[in-house]
């Protein structure tokens, strides 16, 4: 009974609870407006509500307010219908004086329970003389102004200018205008030449929203978002973006008409834009780098778990390293352990959750090791460093993992080091019978077929396997050669690991994901010349590939398809929209090519 009474409370507090998080009550409201300028504060809320209580609006003037409206939808979704309301109050409000204001939470009661929207901050800036003396005519914005660079603009604007080799910038694209804005047109993005690039998602509608630049309101739209990783020292430049801009404006009439005064007749004027070069210092890391640090920079934090420390021989261990934290993650390496000689180990699998957000790209690259203990005994597995670069604290830091102690029973199917001992009497058993009779009757033994003793074939048959044994052993020295040269091994898995990556690019080709798969194909070339070269990842760039493949003996006809294909990719990724005919002919080029290259590398 006292187990039914918890249950039952537990289920009112979580009905309850759910219940109140079911509302959403919130406030909006320009972010910048002009001294004099009437704007709208509407606060909204899904569920119907009773008693609003609006804060105290000492710095504005209400000049009307509230009038309501609400709104119901209903969908249907797998069979399912979902039905949802939306009760709006709007006040119309003007702006006293200049400088920032905080709006506090207003208050309403739903169902009851009393709900807070949180505050909002609102701007105010001096007001347009031009605009003031516009609107004291009664004439139209759109007549009025002429198509200038101060009233319509492009803008690439960084979040640093000066930043450390493997150090992100965050990058944004806007449109800046005062004009009324029809829709926009071609457009060309920067190359980002120098640079490794990774988009942030944006709505697929452009929403414009008021922004103060230097005293002056503009309507500003984000294009695009981009976090970006120098791949080189030195001053790196973004090139210019150029973006057609359709501007609205109001004809201007030859003669008056009766009808002027009820229809308004509109042109459609595209005008060019192109924003200015925007340039990046890149810093060189300091010279003082452990021999653990292999190019990681950001705040990382890392944690090694073992997934049980006790087994047989030929059971598997997994061993997993995370790495989580801000910072270029996509471009960190597996760590390298020093696993003792009885345990064979697999290359890791890598995972990773990766957010492409202002703050940079967040998330974590997990390592997944898989390994089996061969010989029974007490292991350890050694301690390794992780180095990063922290560009806040401009310097390095080091993690390191556990050291674990691994104990490996003989195992049912262990073999090896087995001990033969001398059998028993006890051991011997006659099947059938105890004792076995001599057979005392006389009998003539007669050959049967040819003999094998001392034949060509008899001593073939112990020549065979000795000749056998020895050519395994040969080649097992050479393949533990050959394992110990890491150069020749990246070399020769190179072509493997591209068409893995390329299996990738197949699947995201059929699904449609642009994305991803121009994402897979430039993994795929990088990666490719990466293991060929033998160079690492963070080594290579576009300024130096065509020389490096010229040394190892690749046409130059063959190293312009090469840079073709990457350029295709970068911009394709950043292109409004790309068909499937247009993924079909990179991934075909992008196998030639690779297959080519395999073939002149030498």
């Amino acid at each position: 009974m006292k187990r039914l009474l918890v249950l039952f409370l537990s289920t009112l507090l979580f009905t309850a609870y759910a219940k109140a998080d079911e509302v959403n009550f919130s406030a909006s409201a320009p972010n910048v407006v002009e001294v004099g300028e009437q704007f709208r504060l509407a606060f909204s809320v899904n569920k119907k509500g009773k008693n609003l209580i609006l804060p105290k609006l000492i710095d504005f003037d209400i000049l009307m307010g509230p009038s309501t409206s609400s709104s119901m939808s209903t969908q249907y979704i797998n069979g399912k219908m979902t039905s949802s309301s939306s009760y709006t109050y709007t006040y119309v409000l003007m702006a006293k004086k200049e400088g920032k204001y905080t709006i506090d939470p207003a208050k309403i009661t739903v169902d009851g329970t009393v709900h807070s929207s949180k505050p909002i901050t609102i701007e105010v800036v001096k007001a347009d003389p031009a605009k003031s003396k516009r609107q004291r005519s009664g004439s139209n914005q759109a007549t009025a102004s002429k198509i200038t660079q101060d009233n319509l603009f492009v803008k690439v604007s960084v979040d640093r200018n000066s930043v450390y080799m493997g150090e992100h910038v965050v990058a944004t694209i806007k449109v800046y205008t005062r004009l009324q804005i029809a829709g926009f047109g071609d457009s060309k993005f920067p190359s980002f030449d120098g640079f490794l690039s990774q988009e942030i998602k944006q709505p697929n509608q452009i929403s414009l929203q008021r922004e103060n630049v230097n005293g002056t309101i503009y309507n500003t739209g984000i294009i695009r978002k981009l976090i970006l990783f120098p791949q080189h020292t030195g001053e790196i430049t973004i090139d210019p973006f150029e973006l057609e801009c359709v501007v609205r404006q109001r004809r201007k009439a030859r003669s008056q008409s009766f009808f002027d005064d009820f229809f308004d007749s509109y042109q459609d004027v595209r005008v060019p834009r192109r924003s200015k070069p925007v340039k990046i210092k890149v810093k060189a890391l300091p010279n003082n780098a452990p021999n653990s640090f292999h190019g990681a920079v950001g705040q990382f934090k890392m944690t090694t778990t073992l997934d049980k420390d006790s087994m047989k021989t030929n059971d598997a261990i997994t061993m997993k390293v995370k790495i989580s934290g801000n910072g270029n993650l996509k471009l960190i390496d597996p760590l390298k352990f020093n696993f003792p000689a009885d345990f064979e180990v697999y290359d890791p699998e890598v995972k990773q959750q990766l957010k492409n957000s202002a703050r940079g790209t967040s998330g974590s690259t997990t390592f997944k090791y898989l390994i089996i203990p061969r010989h029974a005994g007490d292991f350890d597995i050694d301690p390794i460093f992780f180095t990063y670069f922290d560009p806040k604290s401009k310097s390095y830091k080091v993690k390191r993992t556990k050291r674990f102690k691994i104990h490996v029973d003989k195992g049912e199917e262990d073999v090896a080091g087995q001990v033969v001992t001398t059998l028993t009497k006890e051991d011997v058993k006659f099947i059938g019978r105890d004792i076995r009779y001599i057979k005392t009757n006389d009998f003539t033994p007669q050959l049967k077929g040819e003999v094998f003793f001392g034949t060509l074939n008899f001593y073939l048959a112990y020549l065979g396997p000795l000749a056998l044994f020895v050519l395994l052993f040969l080649f097992n020295q050479k393949r533990i050669r050959e394992n110990a040269d890491l150069a020749k091994v990246k070399n020769k898995r190179a072509n493997r690991m591209a068409m893995k990556r390329l299996k990738g690019a197949s699947q995201s080709l059929k699904a449609q994901k642009k994305e991803e798969f121009y994402d897979e194909i430039l993994k795929a070339l990088w990666g490719y010349t990466s293991d060929k070269l033998n160079l690492p990842l963070a080594d290579l760039n576009k300024e130096n590939i065509s020389e490096l493949l010229i040394g190892k003996g690749v046409a130059r006809e063959l190293i312009d398809q090469f840079m073709e294909i990457l350029n295709t990719c970068e911009f394709a990724r950043y292109a409004p929209a790309s068909g499937s005919s247009e993924m079909d002919r990179i991934y075909e080029e992008t196998m030639e090519t690779i297959t080519k290259l395999d073939k002149s590398i030498k």
